[in-house]
C-alpha cells in the first residue's frame, strides 16, 4: 500500500502518481486508463534514478501504461529523491527495498520486474525473496544490459570493463565541453581514476557493495518463470554477459528464458529506434 499521493497528473493515455512505497522509497506510478493487466516494476542501475539513463524508464513506463499495464518506477536508497546514504546502500539493501515495495503494492495481477544494468541484477535477486514471501509472488523478469553477478566477474571481465571506460573517457577528452566541466569542478576526477584503474573486487578490510551475502545464482536455479534478456550489440560487455546468463539458463534458471541482442545498440540504448524495439519486445513478452 502506498502513502498519501503528493501529486497526480492526467495524460491522454495514462495517469501518473507520485507516492511513497512501503519501504519508504519514492515511486512514480503510471496507471492505464482502464483496468490494469498487471504490474511492472522498473528498477534503475547502480547509481541511476527512477528515470533511468536519458529517461529510458520513463519512456518504457509510459509505453506500458498505454498498453494496459500499471508501471511503477522507484528510486533506491541514496539515489534520486530517496533518503539514505549512497555509499552505504549495498546490493542486499536494494533487493530488500524492492521486495518490500512490491509486497506493499498489494498486487492483484501478474508482476514483472524490468531492470537496466545493475537493476537487472536487483530484479533477478528479488525473485527468490518474492517466491519465499508469506504470500508467494511469482514474478517474471526483463533484464536490460545486465552483467554477471559479482562472484562470476573474472579478471578478464574487469580488464574488459576498464578498457571500455578508458576508451569512453578518451573520446570525451577531445570535447571542449568536457574540459569546461573539469574547470568548473563538475567532473568527479576520483571516480574517473577509479573507473580506469581500480578493480571491482574489494581491498583489504573493505566489502564489495555490489556483492550479496546470498548465493543468488543457486537460488535462481529453482526459479521457473519467464525471463527476457536484452543487450546492445555495440556494448563490449554484452557478448560475455549473454553467454553467462545463457549458461545459467541451461542449468535451470528460468523455464522460458529468451535472449536478444539489438544490433549496434549501446549499453543504455540511447537511440529512439532501440528503445522502441525494447518497448515492443517487452509488451510481446507480457502478452
Amino acid at each position: 500500500m502506498t502513502a498519501d499521493f503528493t501529486q497526480r497528473a492526467e495524460f491522454s493515455s495514462e495517469t501518473r502518481e507520485l507516492a511513497v512505497g512501503a519501504a519508504g522509497m519514492p515511486l512514480t506510478i503510471h496507471h492505464p486508463t482502464g483496468d490494469a493487466k498487471g504490474t511492472v516494476i522498473l528498477i534503475p542501475g547502480w547509481s541511476g534514478t527512477r528515470s533511468g539513463p536519458a529517461d529510458i524508464l520513463v519512456f518504457l513506463a509510459s509505453h506500458l501504461a498505454k498498453n494496459g499495464y500499471r508501471a511503477v518506477r522507484l528510486d533506491l536508497p541514496g539515489r534520486g529523491d530517496a533518503l539514505g546514504s549512497f555509499a552505504e546502500c549495498d546490493f542486499d539493501r536494494m533487493m530488500d527495498v524492492t521486495f518490500k515495495t512490491i509486497i506493499g503494492l498489494q498486487l492483484s495481477g501478474p508482476c514483472t520486474l524490468v531492470g537496466i544494468c545493475s537493476g537487472g541484477n536487483v530484479s533477478l535477486g528479488t525473485v527468490p525473496l518474492l517466491m519465499n514471501a508469506p504470500k508467494r509472488v511469482d514474478a517474471r523478469v526483463v533484464a536490460l544490459s545486465t552483467l554477471p553477478f559479482q562472484p562470476a566477474r573474472s579478471k578478464s571481465f574487469e580488464r574488459r570493463r576498464r578498457w571500455k571506460n578508458i576508451k569512453q573517457y578518451a573520446a570525451k577528452a577531445f570535447s571542449p565541453r568536457t574540459w569546461l566541466r573539469v574547470i568548473k569542478g563538475e567532473v568527479n576526477l576520483d571516480r574517473v581514476k577509479k573507473n580506469v584503474t581500480a578493480s571491482e573486487k574489494p581491498g583489504g578490510g573493505e566489502r564489495n557493495l555490489k556483492d550479496s551475502v546470498r548465493d543468488i545464482e543457486r537460488e535462481l536455479l529453482g526459479w521457473k518463470e519467464k525471463a527476457l534478456f536484452i543487450w546492445g550489440g555495440g556494448d563490449e560487455e554484452a557478448a560475455p554477459a549473454r553467454a553467462y546468463f545463457e549458461k545459467l539458463h541451461a542449468h535451470g534458471m528460468g523455464a522460458q528464458s529468451s535472449f536478444h541482442t539489438i544490433d549496434g545498440a549501446n549499453h543504455n540504448f540511447y537511440a529512439k529506434a532501440w528503445r522502441e524495439e525494447i518497448a515492443r519486445r517487452i509488451v510481446e513478452f507480457l502478452t
